[in-house]
């Protein structure tokens, strides 16, 4: 899940919209060429690998994946390819346009495991407990209440929640540092959705990224 940059690089792609988010979580003001541009420039790749992302969560054969603010499918399409045709990835965004872009990828690559669905900030109209994972990809930290309870109640028991997101500080790109979460504020957001941390690590320079399961419930 465009991007706004405290500081500029080489290639930095157009602005975002006016009057519409700066971060990848909240796409429904973009064009698919802005998203493009943003969310799959060589800068991003060299500094935040999806393959080598999957290789570390450990994604296997016959998976179910739902990625909330998926975008342009950074994440989903390499998923899609991991999980075979026994598997499925649920790619979730807000915007009908990237709804529509992810629909062309999916033929066009030949990817019958992902599902492009387009969701409201309230509602992603997949049934209960349907997913063994789910990711929020660089939304977490500005993605509403209502989408998060959303994210929560697709995932399965015993399914692992996975939050990738910006560093507060030493990057040369991202979102506002305001706006941003710490690996504990995360925590403690998750925390309020049943949801404890089980592992972490830094996917590249200017990452984090949390494994967490639902709760269990206290012996009695």
């Amino acid at each position: 899940m465009p991007v706004g940059r405290s500081a500029k690089a080489p290639g930095d792609a157009p602005p975002a919209p006016r009057g519409h988010s700066h971060h990848p979580g909240d796409h429904a003001g973009w064009s698919r060429e802005a998203a493009l541009a943003r969310l799959e420039s060589p800068e991003r790749r060299r500094s935040l690998d999806p393959e080598r992302f999957w290789d570390r969560v450990g994604l296997s054969p016959g998976a179910t994946v739902v990625e909330v603010g998926a975008g342009t499918g950074y994440f989903a399409i390499p998923a899609a390819r991991r999980v075979g045709p026994t598997g499925r990835v649920y790619a979730v965004d807000i915007s009908g346009e990237l709804i529509e872009l992810l629909k062309e990828r999916k033929g066009a690559q030949g990817l019958p495991a992902l599902f492009p669905v387009r969701s409201t900030h309230d509602r992603i109209p997949l049934p209960d407990a349907l997913a063994s994972l789910v990711l929020l990809a660089n939304v977490l930290h500005d993605v509403p209440d209502p989408t998060l309870r959303e994210a929560r109640r697709l995932l399965a028991p015993g399914g692992r929640f996975v939050n990738l997101d910006w560093k507060k500080d030493g990057t040369p790109e991202g979102p506002p540092r305001e706006i941003r979460l710490s690996p504990k504020e995360a925590e403690a957001r998750l925390d309020a959705m049943d949801l404890e941390v089980e592992g972490s690590w830094e996917p590249g320079p200017y990452h984090y990224a949390q494994i967490f399961r639902g709760r269990k419930p206290s012996p009695r």
